[in-house]
């Protein structure tokens, strides 16, 4: 009985991945530039393309995932199970997550979402136009989130972050919307750093044990930092302060993003 066999087929792309400075360029450009309007052209393509059936099945599976999508549901309570203390990151995180996706606001329709947005991810083909590769962690999702984890991951400026998001909403980004964005930005920040506490946990991804720490520590680091940092144009308002100010604000019941 001969063992089964695995086949892949692979295409040739002639490109480069961007690097994050390619990203932090763009941002400071602005809508003059063309890895900008290539980007943000692929990411709108990416979320009008239908939800595989297979990943639709997924997220019934899971339940209602809300604005952290359902790796980082997932990934939480697989922390929760083993106890894990490394991080102080378990105490009242999840009042911490209820109250980032209430300042989020509504949920739109959940489109295809690439989760995992990363500048090495993103191949800038001859033709000048952008292909999206490594969909190990897409799934249905709100496509902020995935701007989120790009935004996040590559510590772009809130400028830079401005022009990513204007030119991917196709016009200028609301003051209201930028604030939201913030609170989802966090929750991306959340997500980074528990994909690597369940590497660290499991032992089971291609990091060896000091990297997966390393990623952890990386990612709770940037979590931090943004969680302190102010979330409104208050300053120095602790989260579930600020939360009181947006309700009086003119942010309640904000509508979806999309």
């Amino acid at each position: 009985m001969q063992a089964g066999r695995i086949s892949f087929q692979v295409d040739f792309v002639d490109g480069r991945a961007l690097t994050e400075e390619d990203l932090h360029e763009a941002g400071r450009i602005g809508p003059e530039s063309k890895v900008l309007v290539a980007l943000a052209k692929a990411l709108r393509t990416l979320h009008a393309s239908p939800v595989p059936p297979e990943l639709e099945a997924f997220l019934k599976e899971v339940g209602d995932v809300g604005w952290g999508g359902p790796h980082l549901a997932k990934w939480l309570s697989y922390a929760e199970e083993k106890g894990y203390n490394r991080l102080p990151l378990l105490p009242g995180l999840r009042d911490l997550i209820a109250e980032l996706e209430a300042i989020a606001g509504p949920l739109g329709p959940n489109t295809f979402c690439h989760f995992d947005l990363l500048a090495d991810n993103l191949v800038l083909k001859k033709d000048g136009s952008i292909l999206l590769v490594d969909f190990e962690y897409s799934a249905p999702g709100q496509p902020f989130m995935d701007l989120a984890v790009l935004a996040m991951g590559c510590s772009l400026t809130a400028e830079e972050e401005r022009s990513l998001l204007s030119a991917y909403l196709g016009k200028e980004l609301a003051e209201s919307d930028h604030y939201r964005f913030k609170a989802v930005r966090v929750l991306a920040a959340l997500r980074e750093t528990f994909w690597g506490v369940t590497a660290e946990l499991s032992q089971s991804s291609a990091l060896t044990a000091e990297e997966a720490i390393a990623y952890a520590d990386m990612n709770f680091g940037k979590f931090t930092s943004l969680r302190e940092a102010p979330t409104s144009r208050t300053s120095g308002v602790p989260l579930s302060g600020a939360t009181l100010l947006a309700r009086k604000g003119g942010f309640e019941v904000p509508s979806a993003f999309f």
